[in-house]
């Protein structure tokens, strides 16, 4: 169903492994462990791994570069935006500003998976905190826009379950978004401003209404407008056409696996993050490595930097 591909573990065994961002300036992946509120970057020249904490935070879900600032990066901690400082090797990186606050009708929520459009804005989604309930039964997140010009979040959509993958196709206007809770994919479409507008529900992993055993979490897409959907408790990430399609599955040795990125020199090369908590079960390794399938025969787009003003 696949081409010959190839699966690389890259070690450390992260925790909560998300959010894969590919840096082509710096020929690097940067990730995150979100539970324990730790960021990486692995290098590609060297083929090492470089962590860091940051004092005050309480989660990681993801991390984006800021454009023009080669050690900023935006990151999403419980419902703050924040703006980091780190030179990409220190053990410690530290706060620089909050960009953004939800606010307390959102207490009892966090932030999930977090992208850059092609225009350079950011998009986040929002979840049911784990610690306030179970995010599977109660659809309290919501998909924010964050607005520079206002430093404010702008509400996209809403009765969300568990934010995860987002993905634009610049060619068509569409953005497609996961929701794990409900087990399926939303597009919409995009007007001038930003605004994502006329939701529809566009691939249903159950659409029997029968469980498939997995459901999709974070995705990426190709140069021709594949999506790749992680999914989780599924060892596996599966590609699917425009035409709605499933046209391959990549497995990986990890059940939990939580998002996907293309990378390399060329864009050519997946690579898949996973989590080692004990989410559904024990997990051994390598559950919690990032994972590189190389030979896929397909190629992803540059991932965009976060605009802000100074």
């Amino acid at each position: 169903m696949a081409e010959s591909y190839r699966v690389a573990a890259i070690p450390p065994y992260t925790e909560l492994g998300e959010g894969p961002h590919w840096d082509i300036a710096r020929q690097s992946l940067y990730y995150v462990s979100l539970t324990d509120a730790l960021i990486y970057r692995w290098d590609y020249r060297e083929g090492k791994v470089y962590s860091a904490s940051i004092d005050g935070i309480r989660f990681a879900t993801f991390i984006v570069p800021v454009k023009g600032r080669s050690d900023c990066f935006v990151i999403g901690d419980t419902i703050r935006l924040l703006v980091i400082r780190w030179d990409g090797k220190a053990s410690k990186a530290t706060i620089v500003r909050e960009l953004a606050c939800l606010g307390p009708d959102h207490v009892d929520n966090r932030f999930n998976d977090g992208k850059v459009d092609p225009w350079g804005r950011l998009y986040v989604g929002s979840m049911l905190n784990e610690s306030a309930g179970n995010p599977f039964e109660k659809a309290t997140g919501a998909l924010w826009r964050y607005c520079d010009r206002t430093g404010q979040m702008v509400e996209q959509d809403r009765n969300m379950y568990i934010s995860n993958g987002l993905a634009w196709n610049r060619a068509t206007n569409k953005f497609y978004f996961v929701d794990s809770g409900a087990n399926h994919i939303k597009e919409y479409d995009i007007d001038l401003d930003g605004n994502l507008i006329n939701p529809r529900i566009w691939y249903d992993f159950k659409p029997d209404g029968a469980d498939p055993g997995y459901f999709g979490d974070g995705m990426t897409i190709d140069s021709e407008g594949n999506l790749y959907v992680a999914c989780f408790n599924g060892y596996k990430v599966v590609k699917i056409s425009p035409e709605k399609k499933i046209l391959a599955e990549y497995k990986v040795p990890a059940k939990q696996v939580t998002s996907a990125s293309f990378g390399g020199p060329k864009l050519d090369d997946l690579f898949v993050t996973t989590a080692a908590k004990n989410l559904v079960g024990p997990q051994e390794e390598p559950a919690g490595a990032v994972f590189k399938i190389s030979g896929i025969g397909a190629k992803g787009l540059a991932m965009n930097e976060v605009v802000l003003k100074v």
